[in-house]
């Protein structure tokens, strides 16, 4: 608002890129849209979804908390929603809206480095694992 009133140019806001947290226990965290959304616009048949397991991640086994990631890509493409139940996950959703709004492939994600161990590097292995190179992945 304050751009406009300025005379300046404005860029839409994208509502499904603002990060949301439901802070509980465990908390709820997600950015981009749910797999039946992305279903909806671009074709049942164009849509992959992983779930990553948190019993895969050294430090969620070190805090003794359960839970996954649920990442839902368009087919050959972007990571269009990121989804996550867990301990500390409203921590992770910054690397996630930067996913989301960049338009990242899982590929691009999956050769960054995260520290380990941290809850953050499940993000990472969760790519990993779409991008079809899975390191620690439970079912």
């Amino acid at each position: 608002m304050a751009e406009r009133l300025a005379g300046l140019k404005t860029v839409p806001i994208d509502y499904d890129g603002v990060p949301r947290v439901t802070y509980c226990h465990p908390e709820v965290a997600s950015v981009g849209i749910t797999e039946a959304k992305a279903k909806e616009i671009y074709g049942a048949d164009k849509v992959v979804a992983l779930k990553y397991n948190l019993a895969g991640n050294g430090k969620s086994k070190i805090l003794q908390t359960a839970g996954e990631i649920k990442l839902v890509q368009v087919k050959d493409g972007a990571v269009v929603g990121v989804h996550m139940v867990g301990d500390r996950m409203g921590e992770q959703v910054g690397e996630a809206q930067l996913i989301y709004n960049w338009e990242a492939l899982p590929a691009e994600v999956a050769q960054l480095i995260h520290a380990h161990p941290t809850q953050n590097e499940a993000l990472g292995e969760a790519h990993l694992a779409l991008a079809g190179k899975p390191l620690h992945s439970h079912d």
